[in-house]
């Protein structure tokens, strides 16, 4: 009986987990970033997107934005930028990302083909809403140092 009661529980606990995200990290995914096989643009700007209206299924859905805004270079977010991104979005069981609907963006577009692609994954790793001052900066100090922690050495 405590044997059927233990195996019991054990599937109820697994069918009632929630997602589990570590919180988005501008500098941990500059470091992703940087270490992946795909070169990759830093973006800040608005952005706009069609509604991804619908996306509830574990499989990538991508839509075509625009991207209007500036990119990061040694000097701080100078390089202006007007194109077309598109929006990867993922879901992780029917945790699904999504866009804002509006207002500054940071984004991180792997360069992969002719269009840039951010990835809009369920728990936000490669596009932050409304981004500060103090980010930004920092990661104008990451470019010209090559790398960024998110959590400095002391």
């Amino acid at each position: 009986m405590k044997t059927l009661l233990t195996i019991a529980a054990l599937l109820t606990a697994s069918q009632a987990q929630a997602l589990s995200c570590m919180r988005p990290d501008a500098a941990t995914s500059f470091d992703q970033a940087s270490a992946s096989e795909f070169p990759y643009l830093v973006l800040t700007g608005t952005l706009t997107a069609p509604p991804a209206s619908g996306t509830t299924e574990s499989k990538p859905v991508s839509l075509l934005g625009t991207l209007t805004g500036q990119g990061l270079t040694a000097d701080g977010f100078t390089a202006p930028f007007d194109g077309n991104v598109v929006l990867k979005v993922t879901c992780a069981g029917p945790w699904c990302g999504s866009a804002p609907a509006s207002g500054p963006i940071l984004a991180f577009a792997r360069i992969d083909g002719e269009t840039p692609v951010i990835e809009l994954d369920a728990c936000g790793s490669w596009l932050f809403p409304a981004p500060d001052q103090a980010t930004l900066d920092r990661l104008t100090t990451c470019m010209q140092n090559g790398a960024c922690s998110a959590h400095p050495v002391q």
